[in-house]
């Protein structure tokens, strides 16, 4: 068989692989206590939480993967008890090409959470996706390697966590003893603050710049990077932020 041929069964065999993703849905409900708390611990995918009426957590996974064999082999565990939903994420173990290690087998789950406005948010992660939050008045803690953090009507303690990828965040208030935490390796920072906010603020990065000119705030350079130290109003909530490369910005919303 000469080379174009083989080149031919080979592009053929590729085409019909990227063709034959198989999905799957599961979909659970749970009523969560007042003030519970729900995680989810995700592996290759994005997970999307959104607050509102009611105690009832909804989840939606949708799976999928390369082949009916890899797609059996995802499970979603649940944990549940009045005041906790935990929801992890196991893929198969998987072989990769032809049978040597390493491989993923397109494993993929793709959470949708509905929650109670009020609930806390332990952890949400993945580590290949985006998290995406909005209408949770609860504490918000969110993590991923590669992908993007956004969140929307964050009004308590808020901890987010990314290496590759950026971060921005709403606030609907910071004041009092509320505690925000952003960090990322690649990828730049941006907070939407309300008007009036009581806050000590502590920024750093490497290579970009830091813009609070909004509130009043400049940052030092220094022989590597910028930082900034600086209080707003009462000084009394704390926010801390951090990025290697990328710019950080304060906003009034």
């Amino acid at each position: 068989m000469n080379n174009k041929a083989m080149a031919g069964i080979v592009a053929l065999f590729l085409a019909g692989s990227a063709l034959a993703d198989v999905t799957s849905e599961e979909r659970f409900s749970f009523t969560l206590a007042r003030d519970g708390r729900v995680s989810v611990d995700n592996i290759n995918g994005d997970v999307t939480v959104t607050g509102g009426d009611g105690d009832v957590v909804e989840v939606v996974a949708r799976k999928k993967a390369d082949d009916q064999d890899t797609l059996d082999g995802i499970e979603i565990l649940i944990e549940e008890r009045p005041d906790l939903v935990r929801i992890e994420t196991k893929h198969p173990e998987s072989k990769g090409w032809f049978g040597f290690g390493g491989g993923s087998n397109g494993a993929q789950v793709t959470y949708t959470l509905s929650v109670p406005s009020w609930a806390h948010l332990d952890s949400i992660e993945s580590v290949n996706g985006t998290v995406r939050i909005s209408g949770v008045y609860g504490k918000v803690k969110a993590e991923t390697v590669n992908g993007g953090i956004e969140v929307e009507d964050a009004s308590a303690d808020v901890d987010l966590e990314t290496v590759n990828g950026s971060i921005e965040a709403r606030f609907t208030a910071l004041t009092g003893d509320q505690d925000v935490e952003a960090e990322s390796v690649n990828g730049k920072i941006t907070l939407y603050l309300p008007e009036s906010i009581d806050a000590s603020v502590s920024a750093e990065t490497v290579n970009g710049g830091i813009d609070a000119d909004d509130y009043g705030l400049k940052a030092d350079k220094g022989f590597v990077g910028h930082d900034l130290r600086g209080d707003v109003g009462d000084g009394s909530a704390s926010v801390k932020l951090s990025t290697v490369n990328g710019a950080i910005k304060l906003r009034r919303d």
